[in-house]
């Protein structure tokens, strides 16, 4: 049995959304502040990528015209994944040409906690927002259900599909 491709950019984003939960809840105080920012962007950035290995993982058994528009719908459907869209196309253009969200969003605030642990380094927790049209968001929540929103999309719509 052959393991679909587009696994491992799941796998990649699991691991990005890890890297974020331990920015957002503590860790040891290693790098400079941008760091922490590019790791955020980076989830972001996977996350709504993930709909490209979807797209053009052949060995998915729904022809890639059908791939392509479930994957289109399911994004244009869930407000998170329009919102995270908006925040990997504003990373990647630094304006947005095609707005999926009529949110706006944009990174613009962040909150930097710094205490010190019981070892040597401080511990750094950084907590982003997302400002919207309609307000603040916390960007780890925001992340947390873009990753739980893919998983449930993809046991409900690709998982049940065979597998070549």
């Amino acid at each position: 049995m052959c393991i679909p491709k587009y696994e491992k950019q799941l796998a990649r984003l699991h691991r990005w959304y890890e890297r974020f939960k331990q920015i957002d809840q503590g860790m040891p105080h290693r790098f400079p502040s941008e760091y922490y920012e590019d790791k955020v962007y980076a989830f972001f950035i996977n996350c709504y990528h993930l709909k490209d290995w979807i797209i053009n993982d052949d060995s998915i058994q729904i022809n890639r015209k059908e791939r392509k528009q479930l994957v289109e719908n399911f994004i244009n459907q869930n407000e998170c994944m329009r919102i995270c869209a908006d925040i990997c196309n504003g990373i990647k253009h630094l304006k947005l040409q095609r707005i999926r969200s009529d949110k706006q969003p944009e990174f613009k605030s962040k909150h930097y906690s710094l205490t010190l642990g019981g070892g040597v380094e401080p511990i750094i927790s950084v907590k982003f927002y997302v400002e919207t049209a309609k307000g603040k968001v916390d960007a780890f929540v925001l992340a947390t259900e873009c990753l739980r929103k893919w998983v449930e999309f993809i046991e409900n719509n690709i998982k049940r599909s065979k597998i070549n």
